[in-house]
């Protein structure tokens, strides 16, 4: 499963957009249809409910 954390970097982007800070994350479902490797599809699932709960906590 180590490939997996290499398929799925799960990029984060700061970046202010006039008095905003912004912060955005791929998707790591994105990814695993990029790969065409299912198997990935449990790693993509939890590492999305992860960003998607800090991203949620900056809210």
């Amino acid at each position: 499963m180590v490939g997996g954390g290499l398929l799925l970097p799960c990029n984060v982007v700061v970046r202010r957009d006039g008095d905003h800070t912004l912060v955005q994350a791929l998707d790591p479902q994105a990814m695993v249809a990029l790969t065409g490797l299912p198997e990935l599809q449990s790693v993509a699932d939890e590492a999305a409910a992860r960003l998607g709960a800090a991203l949620a906590s900056l809210a």
